[in-house]
């Protein structure tokens, strides 16, 4: 692959939140001191230096940009105070604008009041769709379903996630073929070779790293941490996931059970009931996580959470909300009666879990999906080939 230099790219990268790099030396003390580097992964020196000699397609082809936890010890001993770690999330998030469509990205990460102003008004848009096709409140008891049809929420639900699913795979597809380029690989070589060279590949990826936070919680943990394990960054950052994991596997059981018969969605049932027990301790999970991550990087706890993207603040704090009304809503469900704000909350809740599923491709919650891909090829490098011989042998 030919090497294009683009001067203006720092700049560029400055404009997403890339303080500091132009101080870089090159000295090689963050890759030094990063417990997730080696030899095959040289971040973030690499990252830093691609950014200052302008190559500008070799970074957004780079792997190593989504194996990055932002622990932030790069940026805490940086001798220039080049702010490494910066450069790193500054660089996600203009990968995420560059990957998806219209860049529709750079509003939430260069233009704060441009991109909160359009995710208020998406939630806005959405919550008059339900409202104009509302029922009758019924006032004997909280039906939520009587207000809003579950049909209408059901099929709008759909229909966003085939559309987002769509936009999902078309920037995969983006990323993948990026990083083949930097690498000299090519498509077949991501599901070539050996089934079970794949699958394992797959099953660390997903399984052990990204639910399991091997890395994350075995690597990426500073010695000395003064913090309790359900207080480290790994149990935080996981909680969030599976947390939202479950209030997502929930929801389908419940719409599982809905099409079985077993029972109707919407029905209000005891909270030991398993898919309401499910999703409750999930929420909570999720709750405390997210609550976690705002508390931190308010109050700026750290090196990691002491410079904050706009793309940070309406990502999480779309999460919050979603995550709260959740809590509000099963509330007002076990209260006497029918108090009118638990329908308006109901109509609330769907409208920010709506576009937040929507702007799913254009703001940090797609680095989720980004890092299971990365972690996906770099396991494919990494698997023991004599392993899998012998399984093959077998």
């Amino acid at each position: 692959m030919s090497r294009r230099a683009d001067p203006t790219f720092l700049y560029e990268l400055k404009e997403f939140g890339a303080v500091g790099a132009e101080k870089c030396i090159n000295c090689g003390n963050c890759t030094a001191i990063c417990t997730l580097a080696s030899d095959e992964d040289q971040f973030p020196r690499r990252m830093v230096r691609l950014a200052q000699l302008g190559l500008k397609d070799e970074l957004l082809g780079s792997k190593e940009l989504w194996l990055c936890y932002n622990c932030g010890d790069c940026s805490e001993t940086c001798p220039q105070q080049a702010e490494p770690a910066n450069l790193m999330a500054a660089a996600r998030c203009y990968a995420i604008t560059n990957y998806a469509p219209l860049k529709i990205g750079s509003l939430f990460c260069k233009r704060p009041l441009i991109g909160g102003l359009m995710a208020a008004l998406v939630v806005l848009l959405m919550g008059a769709f339900l409202y104009s096709h509302h029922q009758t409140m019924p006032t004997d008891a909280l039906q939520l379903f009587g207000f809003i049809p579950y049909t209408l929420v059901h099929n709008t639900g759909l229909v966003v996630m085939i559309l987002v699913g769509a936009l999902g795979l078309g920037t995969v597809a983006t990323m993948t073929s990026r990083i083949a380029r930097t690498t000299h690989l090519r498509y077949p070589d991501f599901f070539g070779g050996s089934s079970r060279r794949w699958l394992y590949a797959l099953w660390d990826a997903v399984a052990v790293q990204a639910l399991g936070q091997r890395r994350y919680r075995t690597t990426c943990q500073a010695p000395g941490s003064v913090h309790a394990w359900y207080a480290s960054n790994w149990f935080v950052h996981g909680a969030t996931m599976w947390g939202f994991g479950g209030l997502l596997l929930a929801t389908t059981l419940d719409y599982l059970l809905d099409i079985v018969g077993v029972k109707a969605t919407g029905t209000l049932v005891p909270l030991w009931y398993p898919t309401r027990l499910l999703g409750t301790l999930s929420g909570l999970l999720f709750m405390y996580g997210v609550s976690i991550l705002l508390y931190r990087r308010l109050r700026k706890t750290d090196k990691a959470h002491s410079y904050s993207r706009p793309s940070d603040w309406i990502f999480l704090s779309l999460l919050w909300l979603s995550g709260m009304t959740g809590f509000v809503i099963e509330f007002a469900l076990y209260l006497p009666g029918a108090p009118a704000w638990g329908y308006w909350t109901f109509i609330f809740h769907v409208a920010v879990s709506i576009t937040l599923l929507l702007l799913l491709p254009f703001t940090k919650f797609a680095h989720a999906i980004y890092r299971i891909v990365a972690l996906y090829i770099r396991a494919l490098n990494s698997v023991p080939r004599k392993e899998v011989a012998s399984a093959n042998a077998d």
